[in-house]
């Protein structure tokens, strides 16, 4: 990781919301980077990634509600992902 302010948590959550341009919950993010990367991310270990990201302008909330937020990848986020993960591309899981 070349940022000092990255961890696992947070290239977990990039790593989820990279693999398409749709809205997703904490607990969807959560859900997915379990299912999908094998790695075990608390609902208060998604959030806290999602502000640090948010911080940062490279996700944006869809929609925030009574039943809670969705947060997606902003242009600057899609661009910081490409070039972060560029030499180590993960692509979309199938």
């Amino acid at each position: 990781m070349t940022d000092d302010w990255r961890d696992d948590d947070i290239d977990a959550v990039l790593r989820v919301l990279s693999q398409g341009g749709l809205g997703v919950s904490p607990a969807g993010i959560a859900a997915n980077a379990d299912a999908l990367l094998d790695e075990h991310l608390s609902i208060t270990d998604v959030e806290a990634a999602l502000d640090a990201l948010a911080e940062r302008d490279i996700v944006e909330t869809l929609d925030s509600d009574a039943s809670g937020a969705y947060y997606r990848l902003t242009d600057h986020g899609r661009d910081y992902v490409d070039a972060e993960f560029a030499a180590n591309a993960f692509g979309y899981v199938d």
